[in-house]
């Protein structure tokens, strides 16, 4: 049986806000709205998880992220929510 390596990221492009005009909001108008809250993470962390790349970091990232993406969408979503195994 032959191993195949697993690759493991994080992914909240499903639910990224949207401005007035429906088109997504930018990383660093995010990264203002958040700043000096509980929930604050760095605009690189934003933008690789925006683009489901987000393979390492701090565990606290994944939850505060989870706790955002719960807000952006009105749903109770778990860090294991933003799992993408490929």
């Amino acid at each position: 049986m032959e191993s195949k390596e697993v690759q493991v990221f994080l992914d909240i492009s499903p639910y990224w806000p949207k401005d007035n005009d429906g088109k997504p909001k930018s990383v660093n108008s995010i990264y203002e709205e958040i700043r000096g809250t509980p929930n604050e993470v760095g605009r690189n962390t934003l933008r690789l998880a925006l683009a489901g790349s987000l393979d390492r970091g701090y565990f606290s990232n994944q939850v505060k992220l989870a706790r955002l993406c719960s807000e952006w969408s009105g749903q109770d979503i778990s860090p294991g929510d933003l799992l993408k195994i490929e």
